[in-house]
């Protein structure tokens, strides 16, 4: 939402908006000189030419139903991002259940050694230019979310799918509807697909590419080398040797994040130098093992894995290097936890020791079987790790504290407010 803002602001309009809050990108936009109330009031829509809303809301919001009731044009953020990018000739929608935002970010910044100069909304936290960048050129890169469907609103030249699974259930109601949704997004458009995940097998169209590690792909990685902490590897196209490229950025999962990016960035008409440098450059971005400090004698790092499958792979790409590390997890909504419960005990089981944090809820309300303390008491009878519960934040410098003696790294997990928390406790 804030970078919708800022983009509204920097093409000349008036921007004022709303958030229960006033924190980080808030301030950031009061700054630029947006007005930002604290709050939800009809009265912050009046004189508005039009209203964008987060679908993190509903309809019973009094600005929403205010500005129906007064005939302002409404439009959610997928629609207004959707229509920013039917302006761009060359535009890029990256989609998957995960690594949306690591994937965005790679193809911007091989767009940016080429000179692209593109303007690119990003999901998280860019280390260069946040989560927007402003563009003078045609070309447009963005994440497309597939919350509430609301990637269904963009139409972009070129459509990449990462991976399909269970998420947002809350929306879907089961994988099928998952897997049928991402066939709606991909359109009849060029779609750059992941050959190696089995349910971007039923993602295809006629105009479809992929890449791939282990399956016949027109993209594909060969030679991969792990040196104990970075993978490197040849890039092919089309059984054209291209060259190799050495990550910064941890984890086997980021070779298929580099993939995809080759594949855009080739059928942009990006030549391989450029993307071979950009690749080589990203450092990644922020909340993806981010350094947040040191207390205790132990590193923290932060991860934004909030889902079972992200969860493991983060924890793979530290066991790969041989780290000793402890993790506190930070639940995300309510019915992601329930509805995938045994898929977090699963990814959750081998870490020792853990500390669970209390669930951020987002946009839900408390469901007792759903919560931190419910996940909690599961593990506790399905693993024999070393586990603490806590719900406040001088428990967990406690508990931090207790889980330090024996370990070097504490891996921080999650995408709720569990980052702010520890970095407070790292002053």
């Amino acid at each position: 939402m804030s970078a919708l803002a800022e983009y509204a602001f920097l093409n000349g309009a008036l921007v004022s908006g709303s958030d229960l809050t006033v924190c980080g990108k808030s301030n950031e936009l009061i700054e630029l000189g947006c007005d930002i109330k604290v709050g939800h009031s009809a009265r912050n829509v009046r004189g508005a030419s039009a209203l964008v809303y987060t679908v993190a809301t509903d309809n019973k919001n009094p600005e929403i139903r205010y500005a129906n009731k007064k005939g302002i044009p409404v439009f959610s953020r997928g629609e207004f991002l959707g229509a920013i990018m039917n302006q761009y000739k060359n535009s890029v929608a990256v989609s998957g259940c995960h690594g949306k935002t690591t994937t965005t970010a790679m193809i911007s910044s091989v767009l940016l050694c080429a000179g692209k100069d593109p303007t690119v909304f990003l999901g998280g936290e860019h280390y260069s230019f946040g989560n927007f960048r402003l563009g003078k050129s045609d070309y447009m890169v963005a994440e497309a979310c597939e919350y509430k469907k609301s990637f269904l609103n963009l139409k972009p030249k070129i459509s990449v799918v990462l991976n399909v699974g269970e998420d947002h259930l809350d929306t879907y109601g089961n994988l099928e509807n998952v897997i049928s949704a991402f066939n709606q997004f991909i359109g009849g458009g060029v779609a750059v697909v992941n050959a190696d995940d089995i349910n971007c097998k039923k993602v295809f169209n006629s105009c479809t590419v992929t890449f791939g590690i282990n399956n016949s792909a027109n993209y594909y990685a060969t030679n991969i080398k792990f040196d104990g902490k970075h993978y490197s590897f040849t890039l092919n196209a089309h059984s054209k040797k291209y060259g190799r490229v050495k990550l910064k950025t941890l984890g086997k999962h980021n070779i298929y994040n580099a993939l995809a990016t080759f594949a855009v960035c080739d059928l942009l008409g990006v030549s391989f130098s450029f993307v071979k440098r950009g690749l080589e450059e990203f450092k990644g971005v922020k909340r993806r093992n981010e350094y947040l400090g040191n207390k205790f004698g132990v590193d923290f790092y932060a991860d934004y894995a909030h889902h079972p499958v992200e969860i493991t792979a983060t924890v793979n790409a530290l066991k790969e290097s041989g780290e000793r590390f402890f993790t506190v997890f930070q639940p995300h909504t309510y019915s992601r936890t329930k509805l995938l419960m045994a898929e977090f005990i699963n990814s959750l089981k081998t870490l020792s020791p853990l500390i669970i944090y209390k669930t951020y809820p987002a946009r839900e309300e408390f469901d007792k079987d759903g919560c931190a303390l419910a996940l909690y008491n599961k593990l506790k009878d399905n693993c024999d790790s070393e586990i603490y519960y806590v719900e406040e934040q001088s428990e967990l410098l406690s508990a931090i504290e207790k889980c330090s003696k024996n370990d070097g790294k504490c891996l921080v997990l999650g995408a709720g407010d569990i980052y702010e928390k520890v970095k407070c406790l790292l002053v």
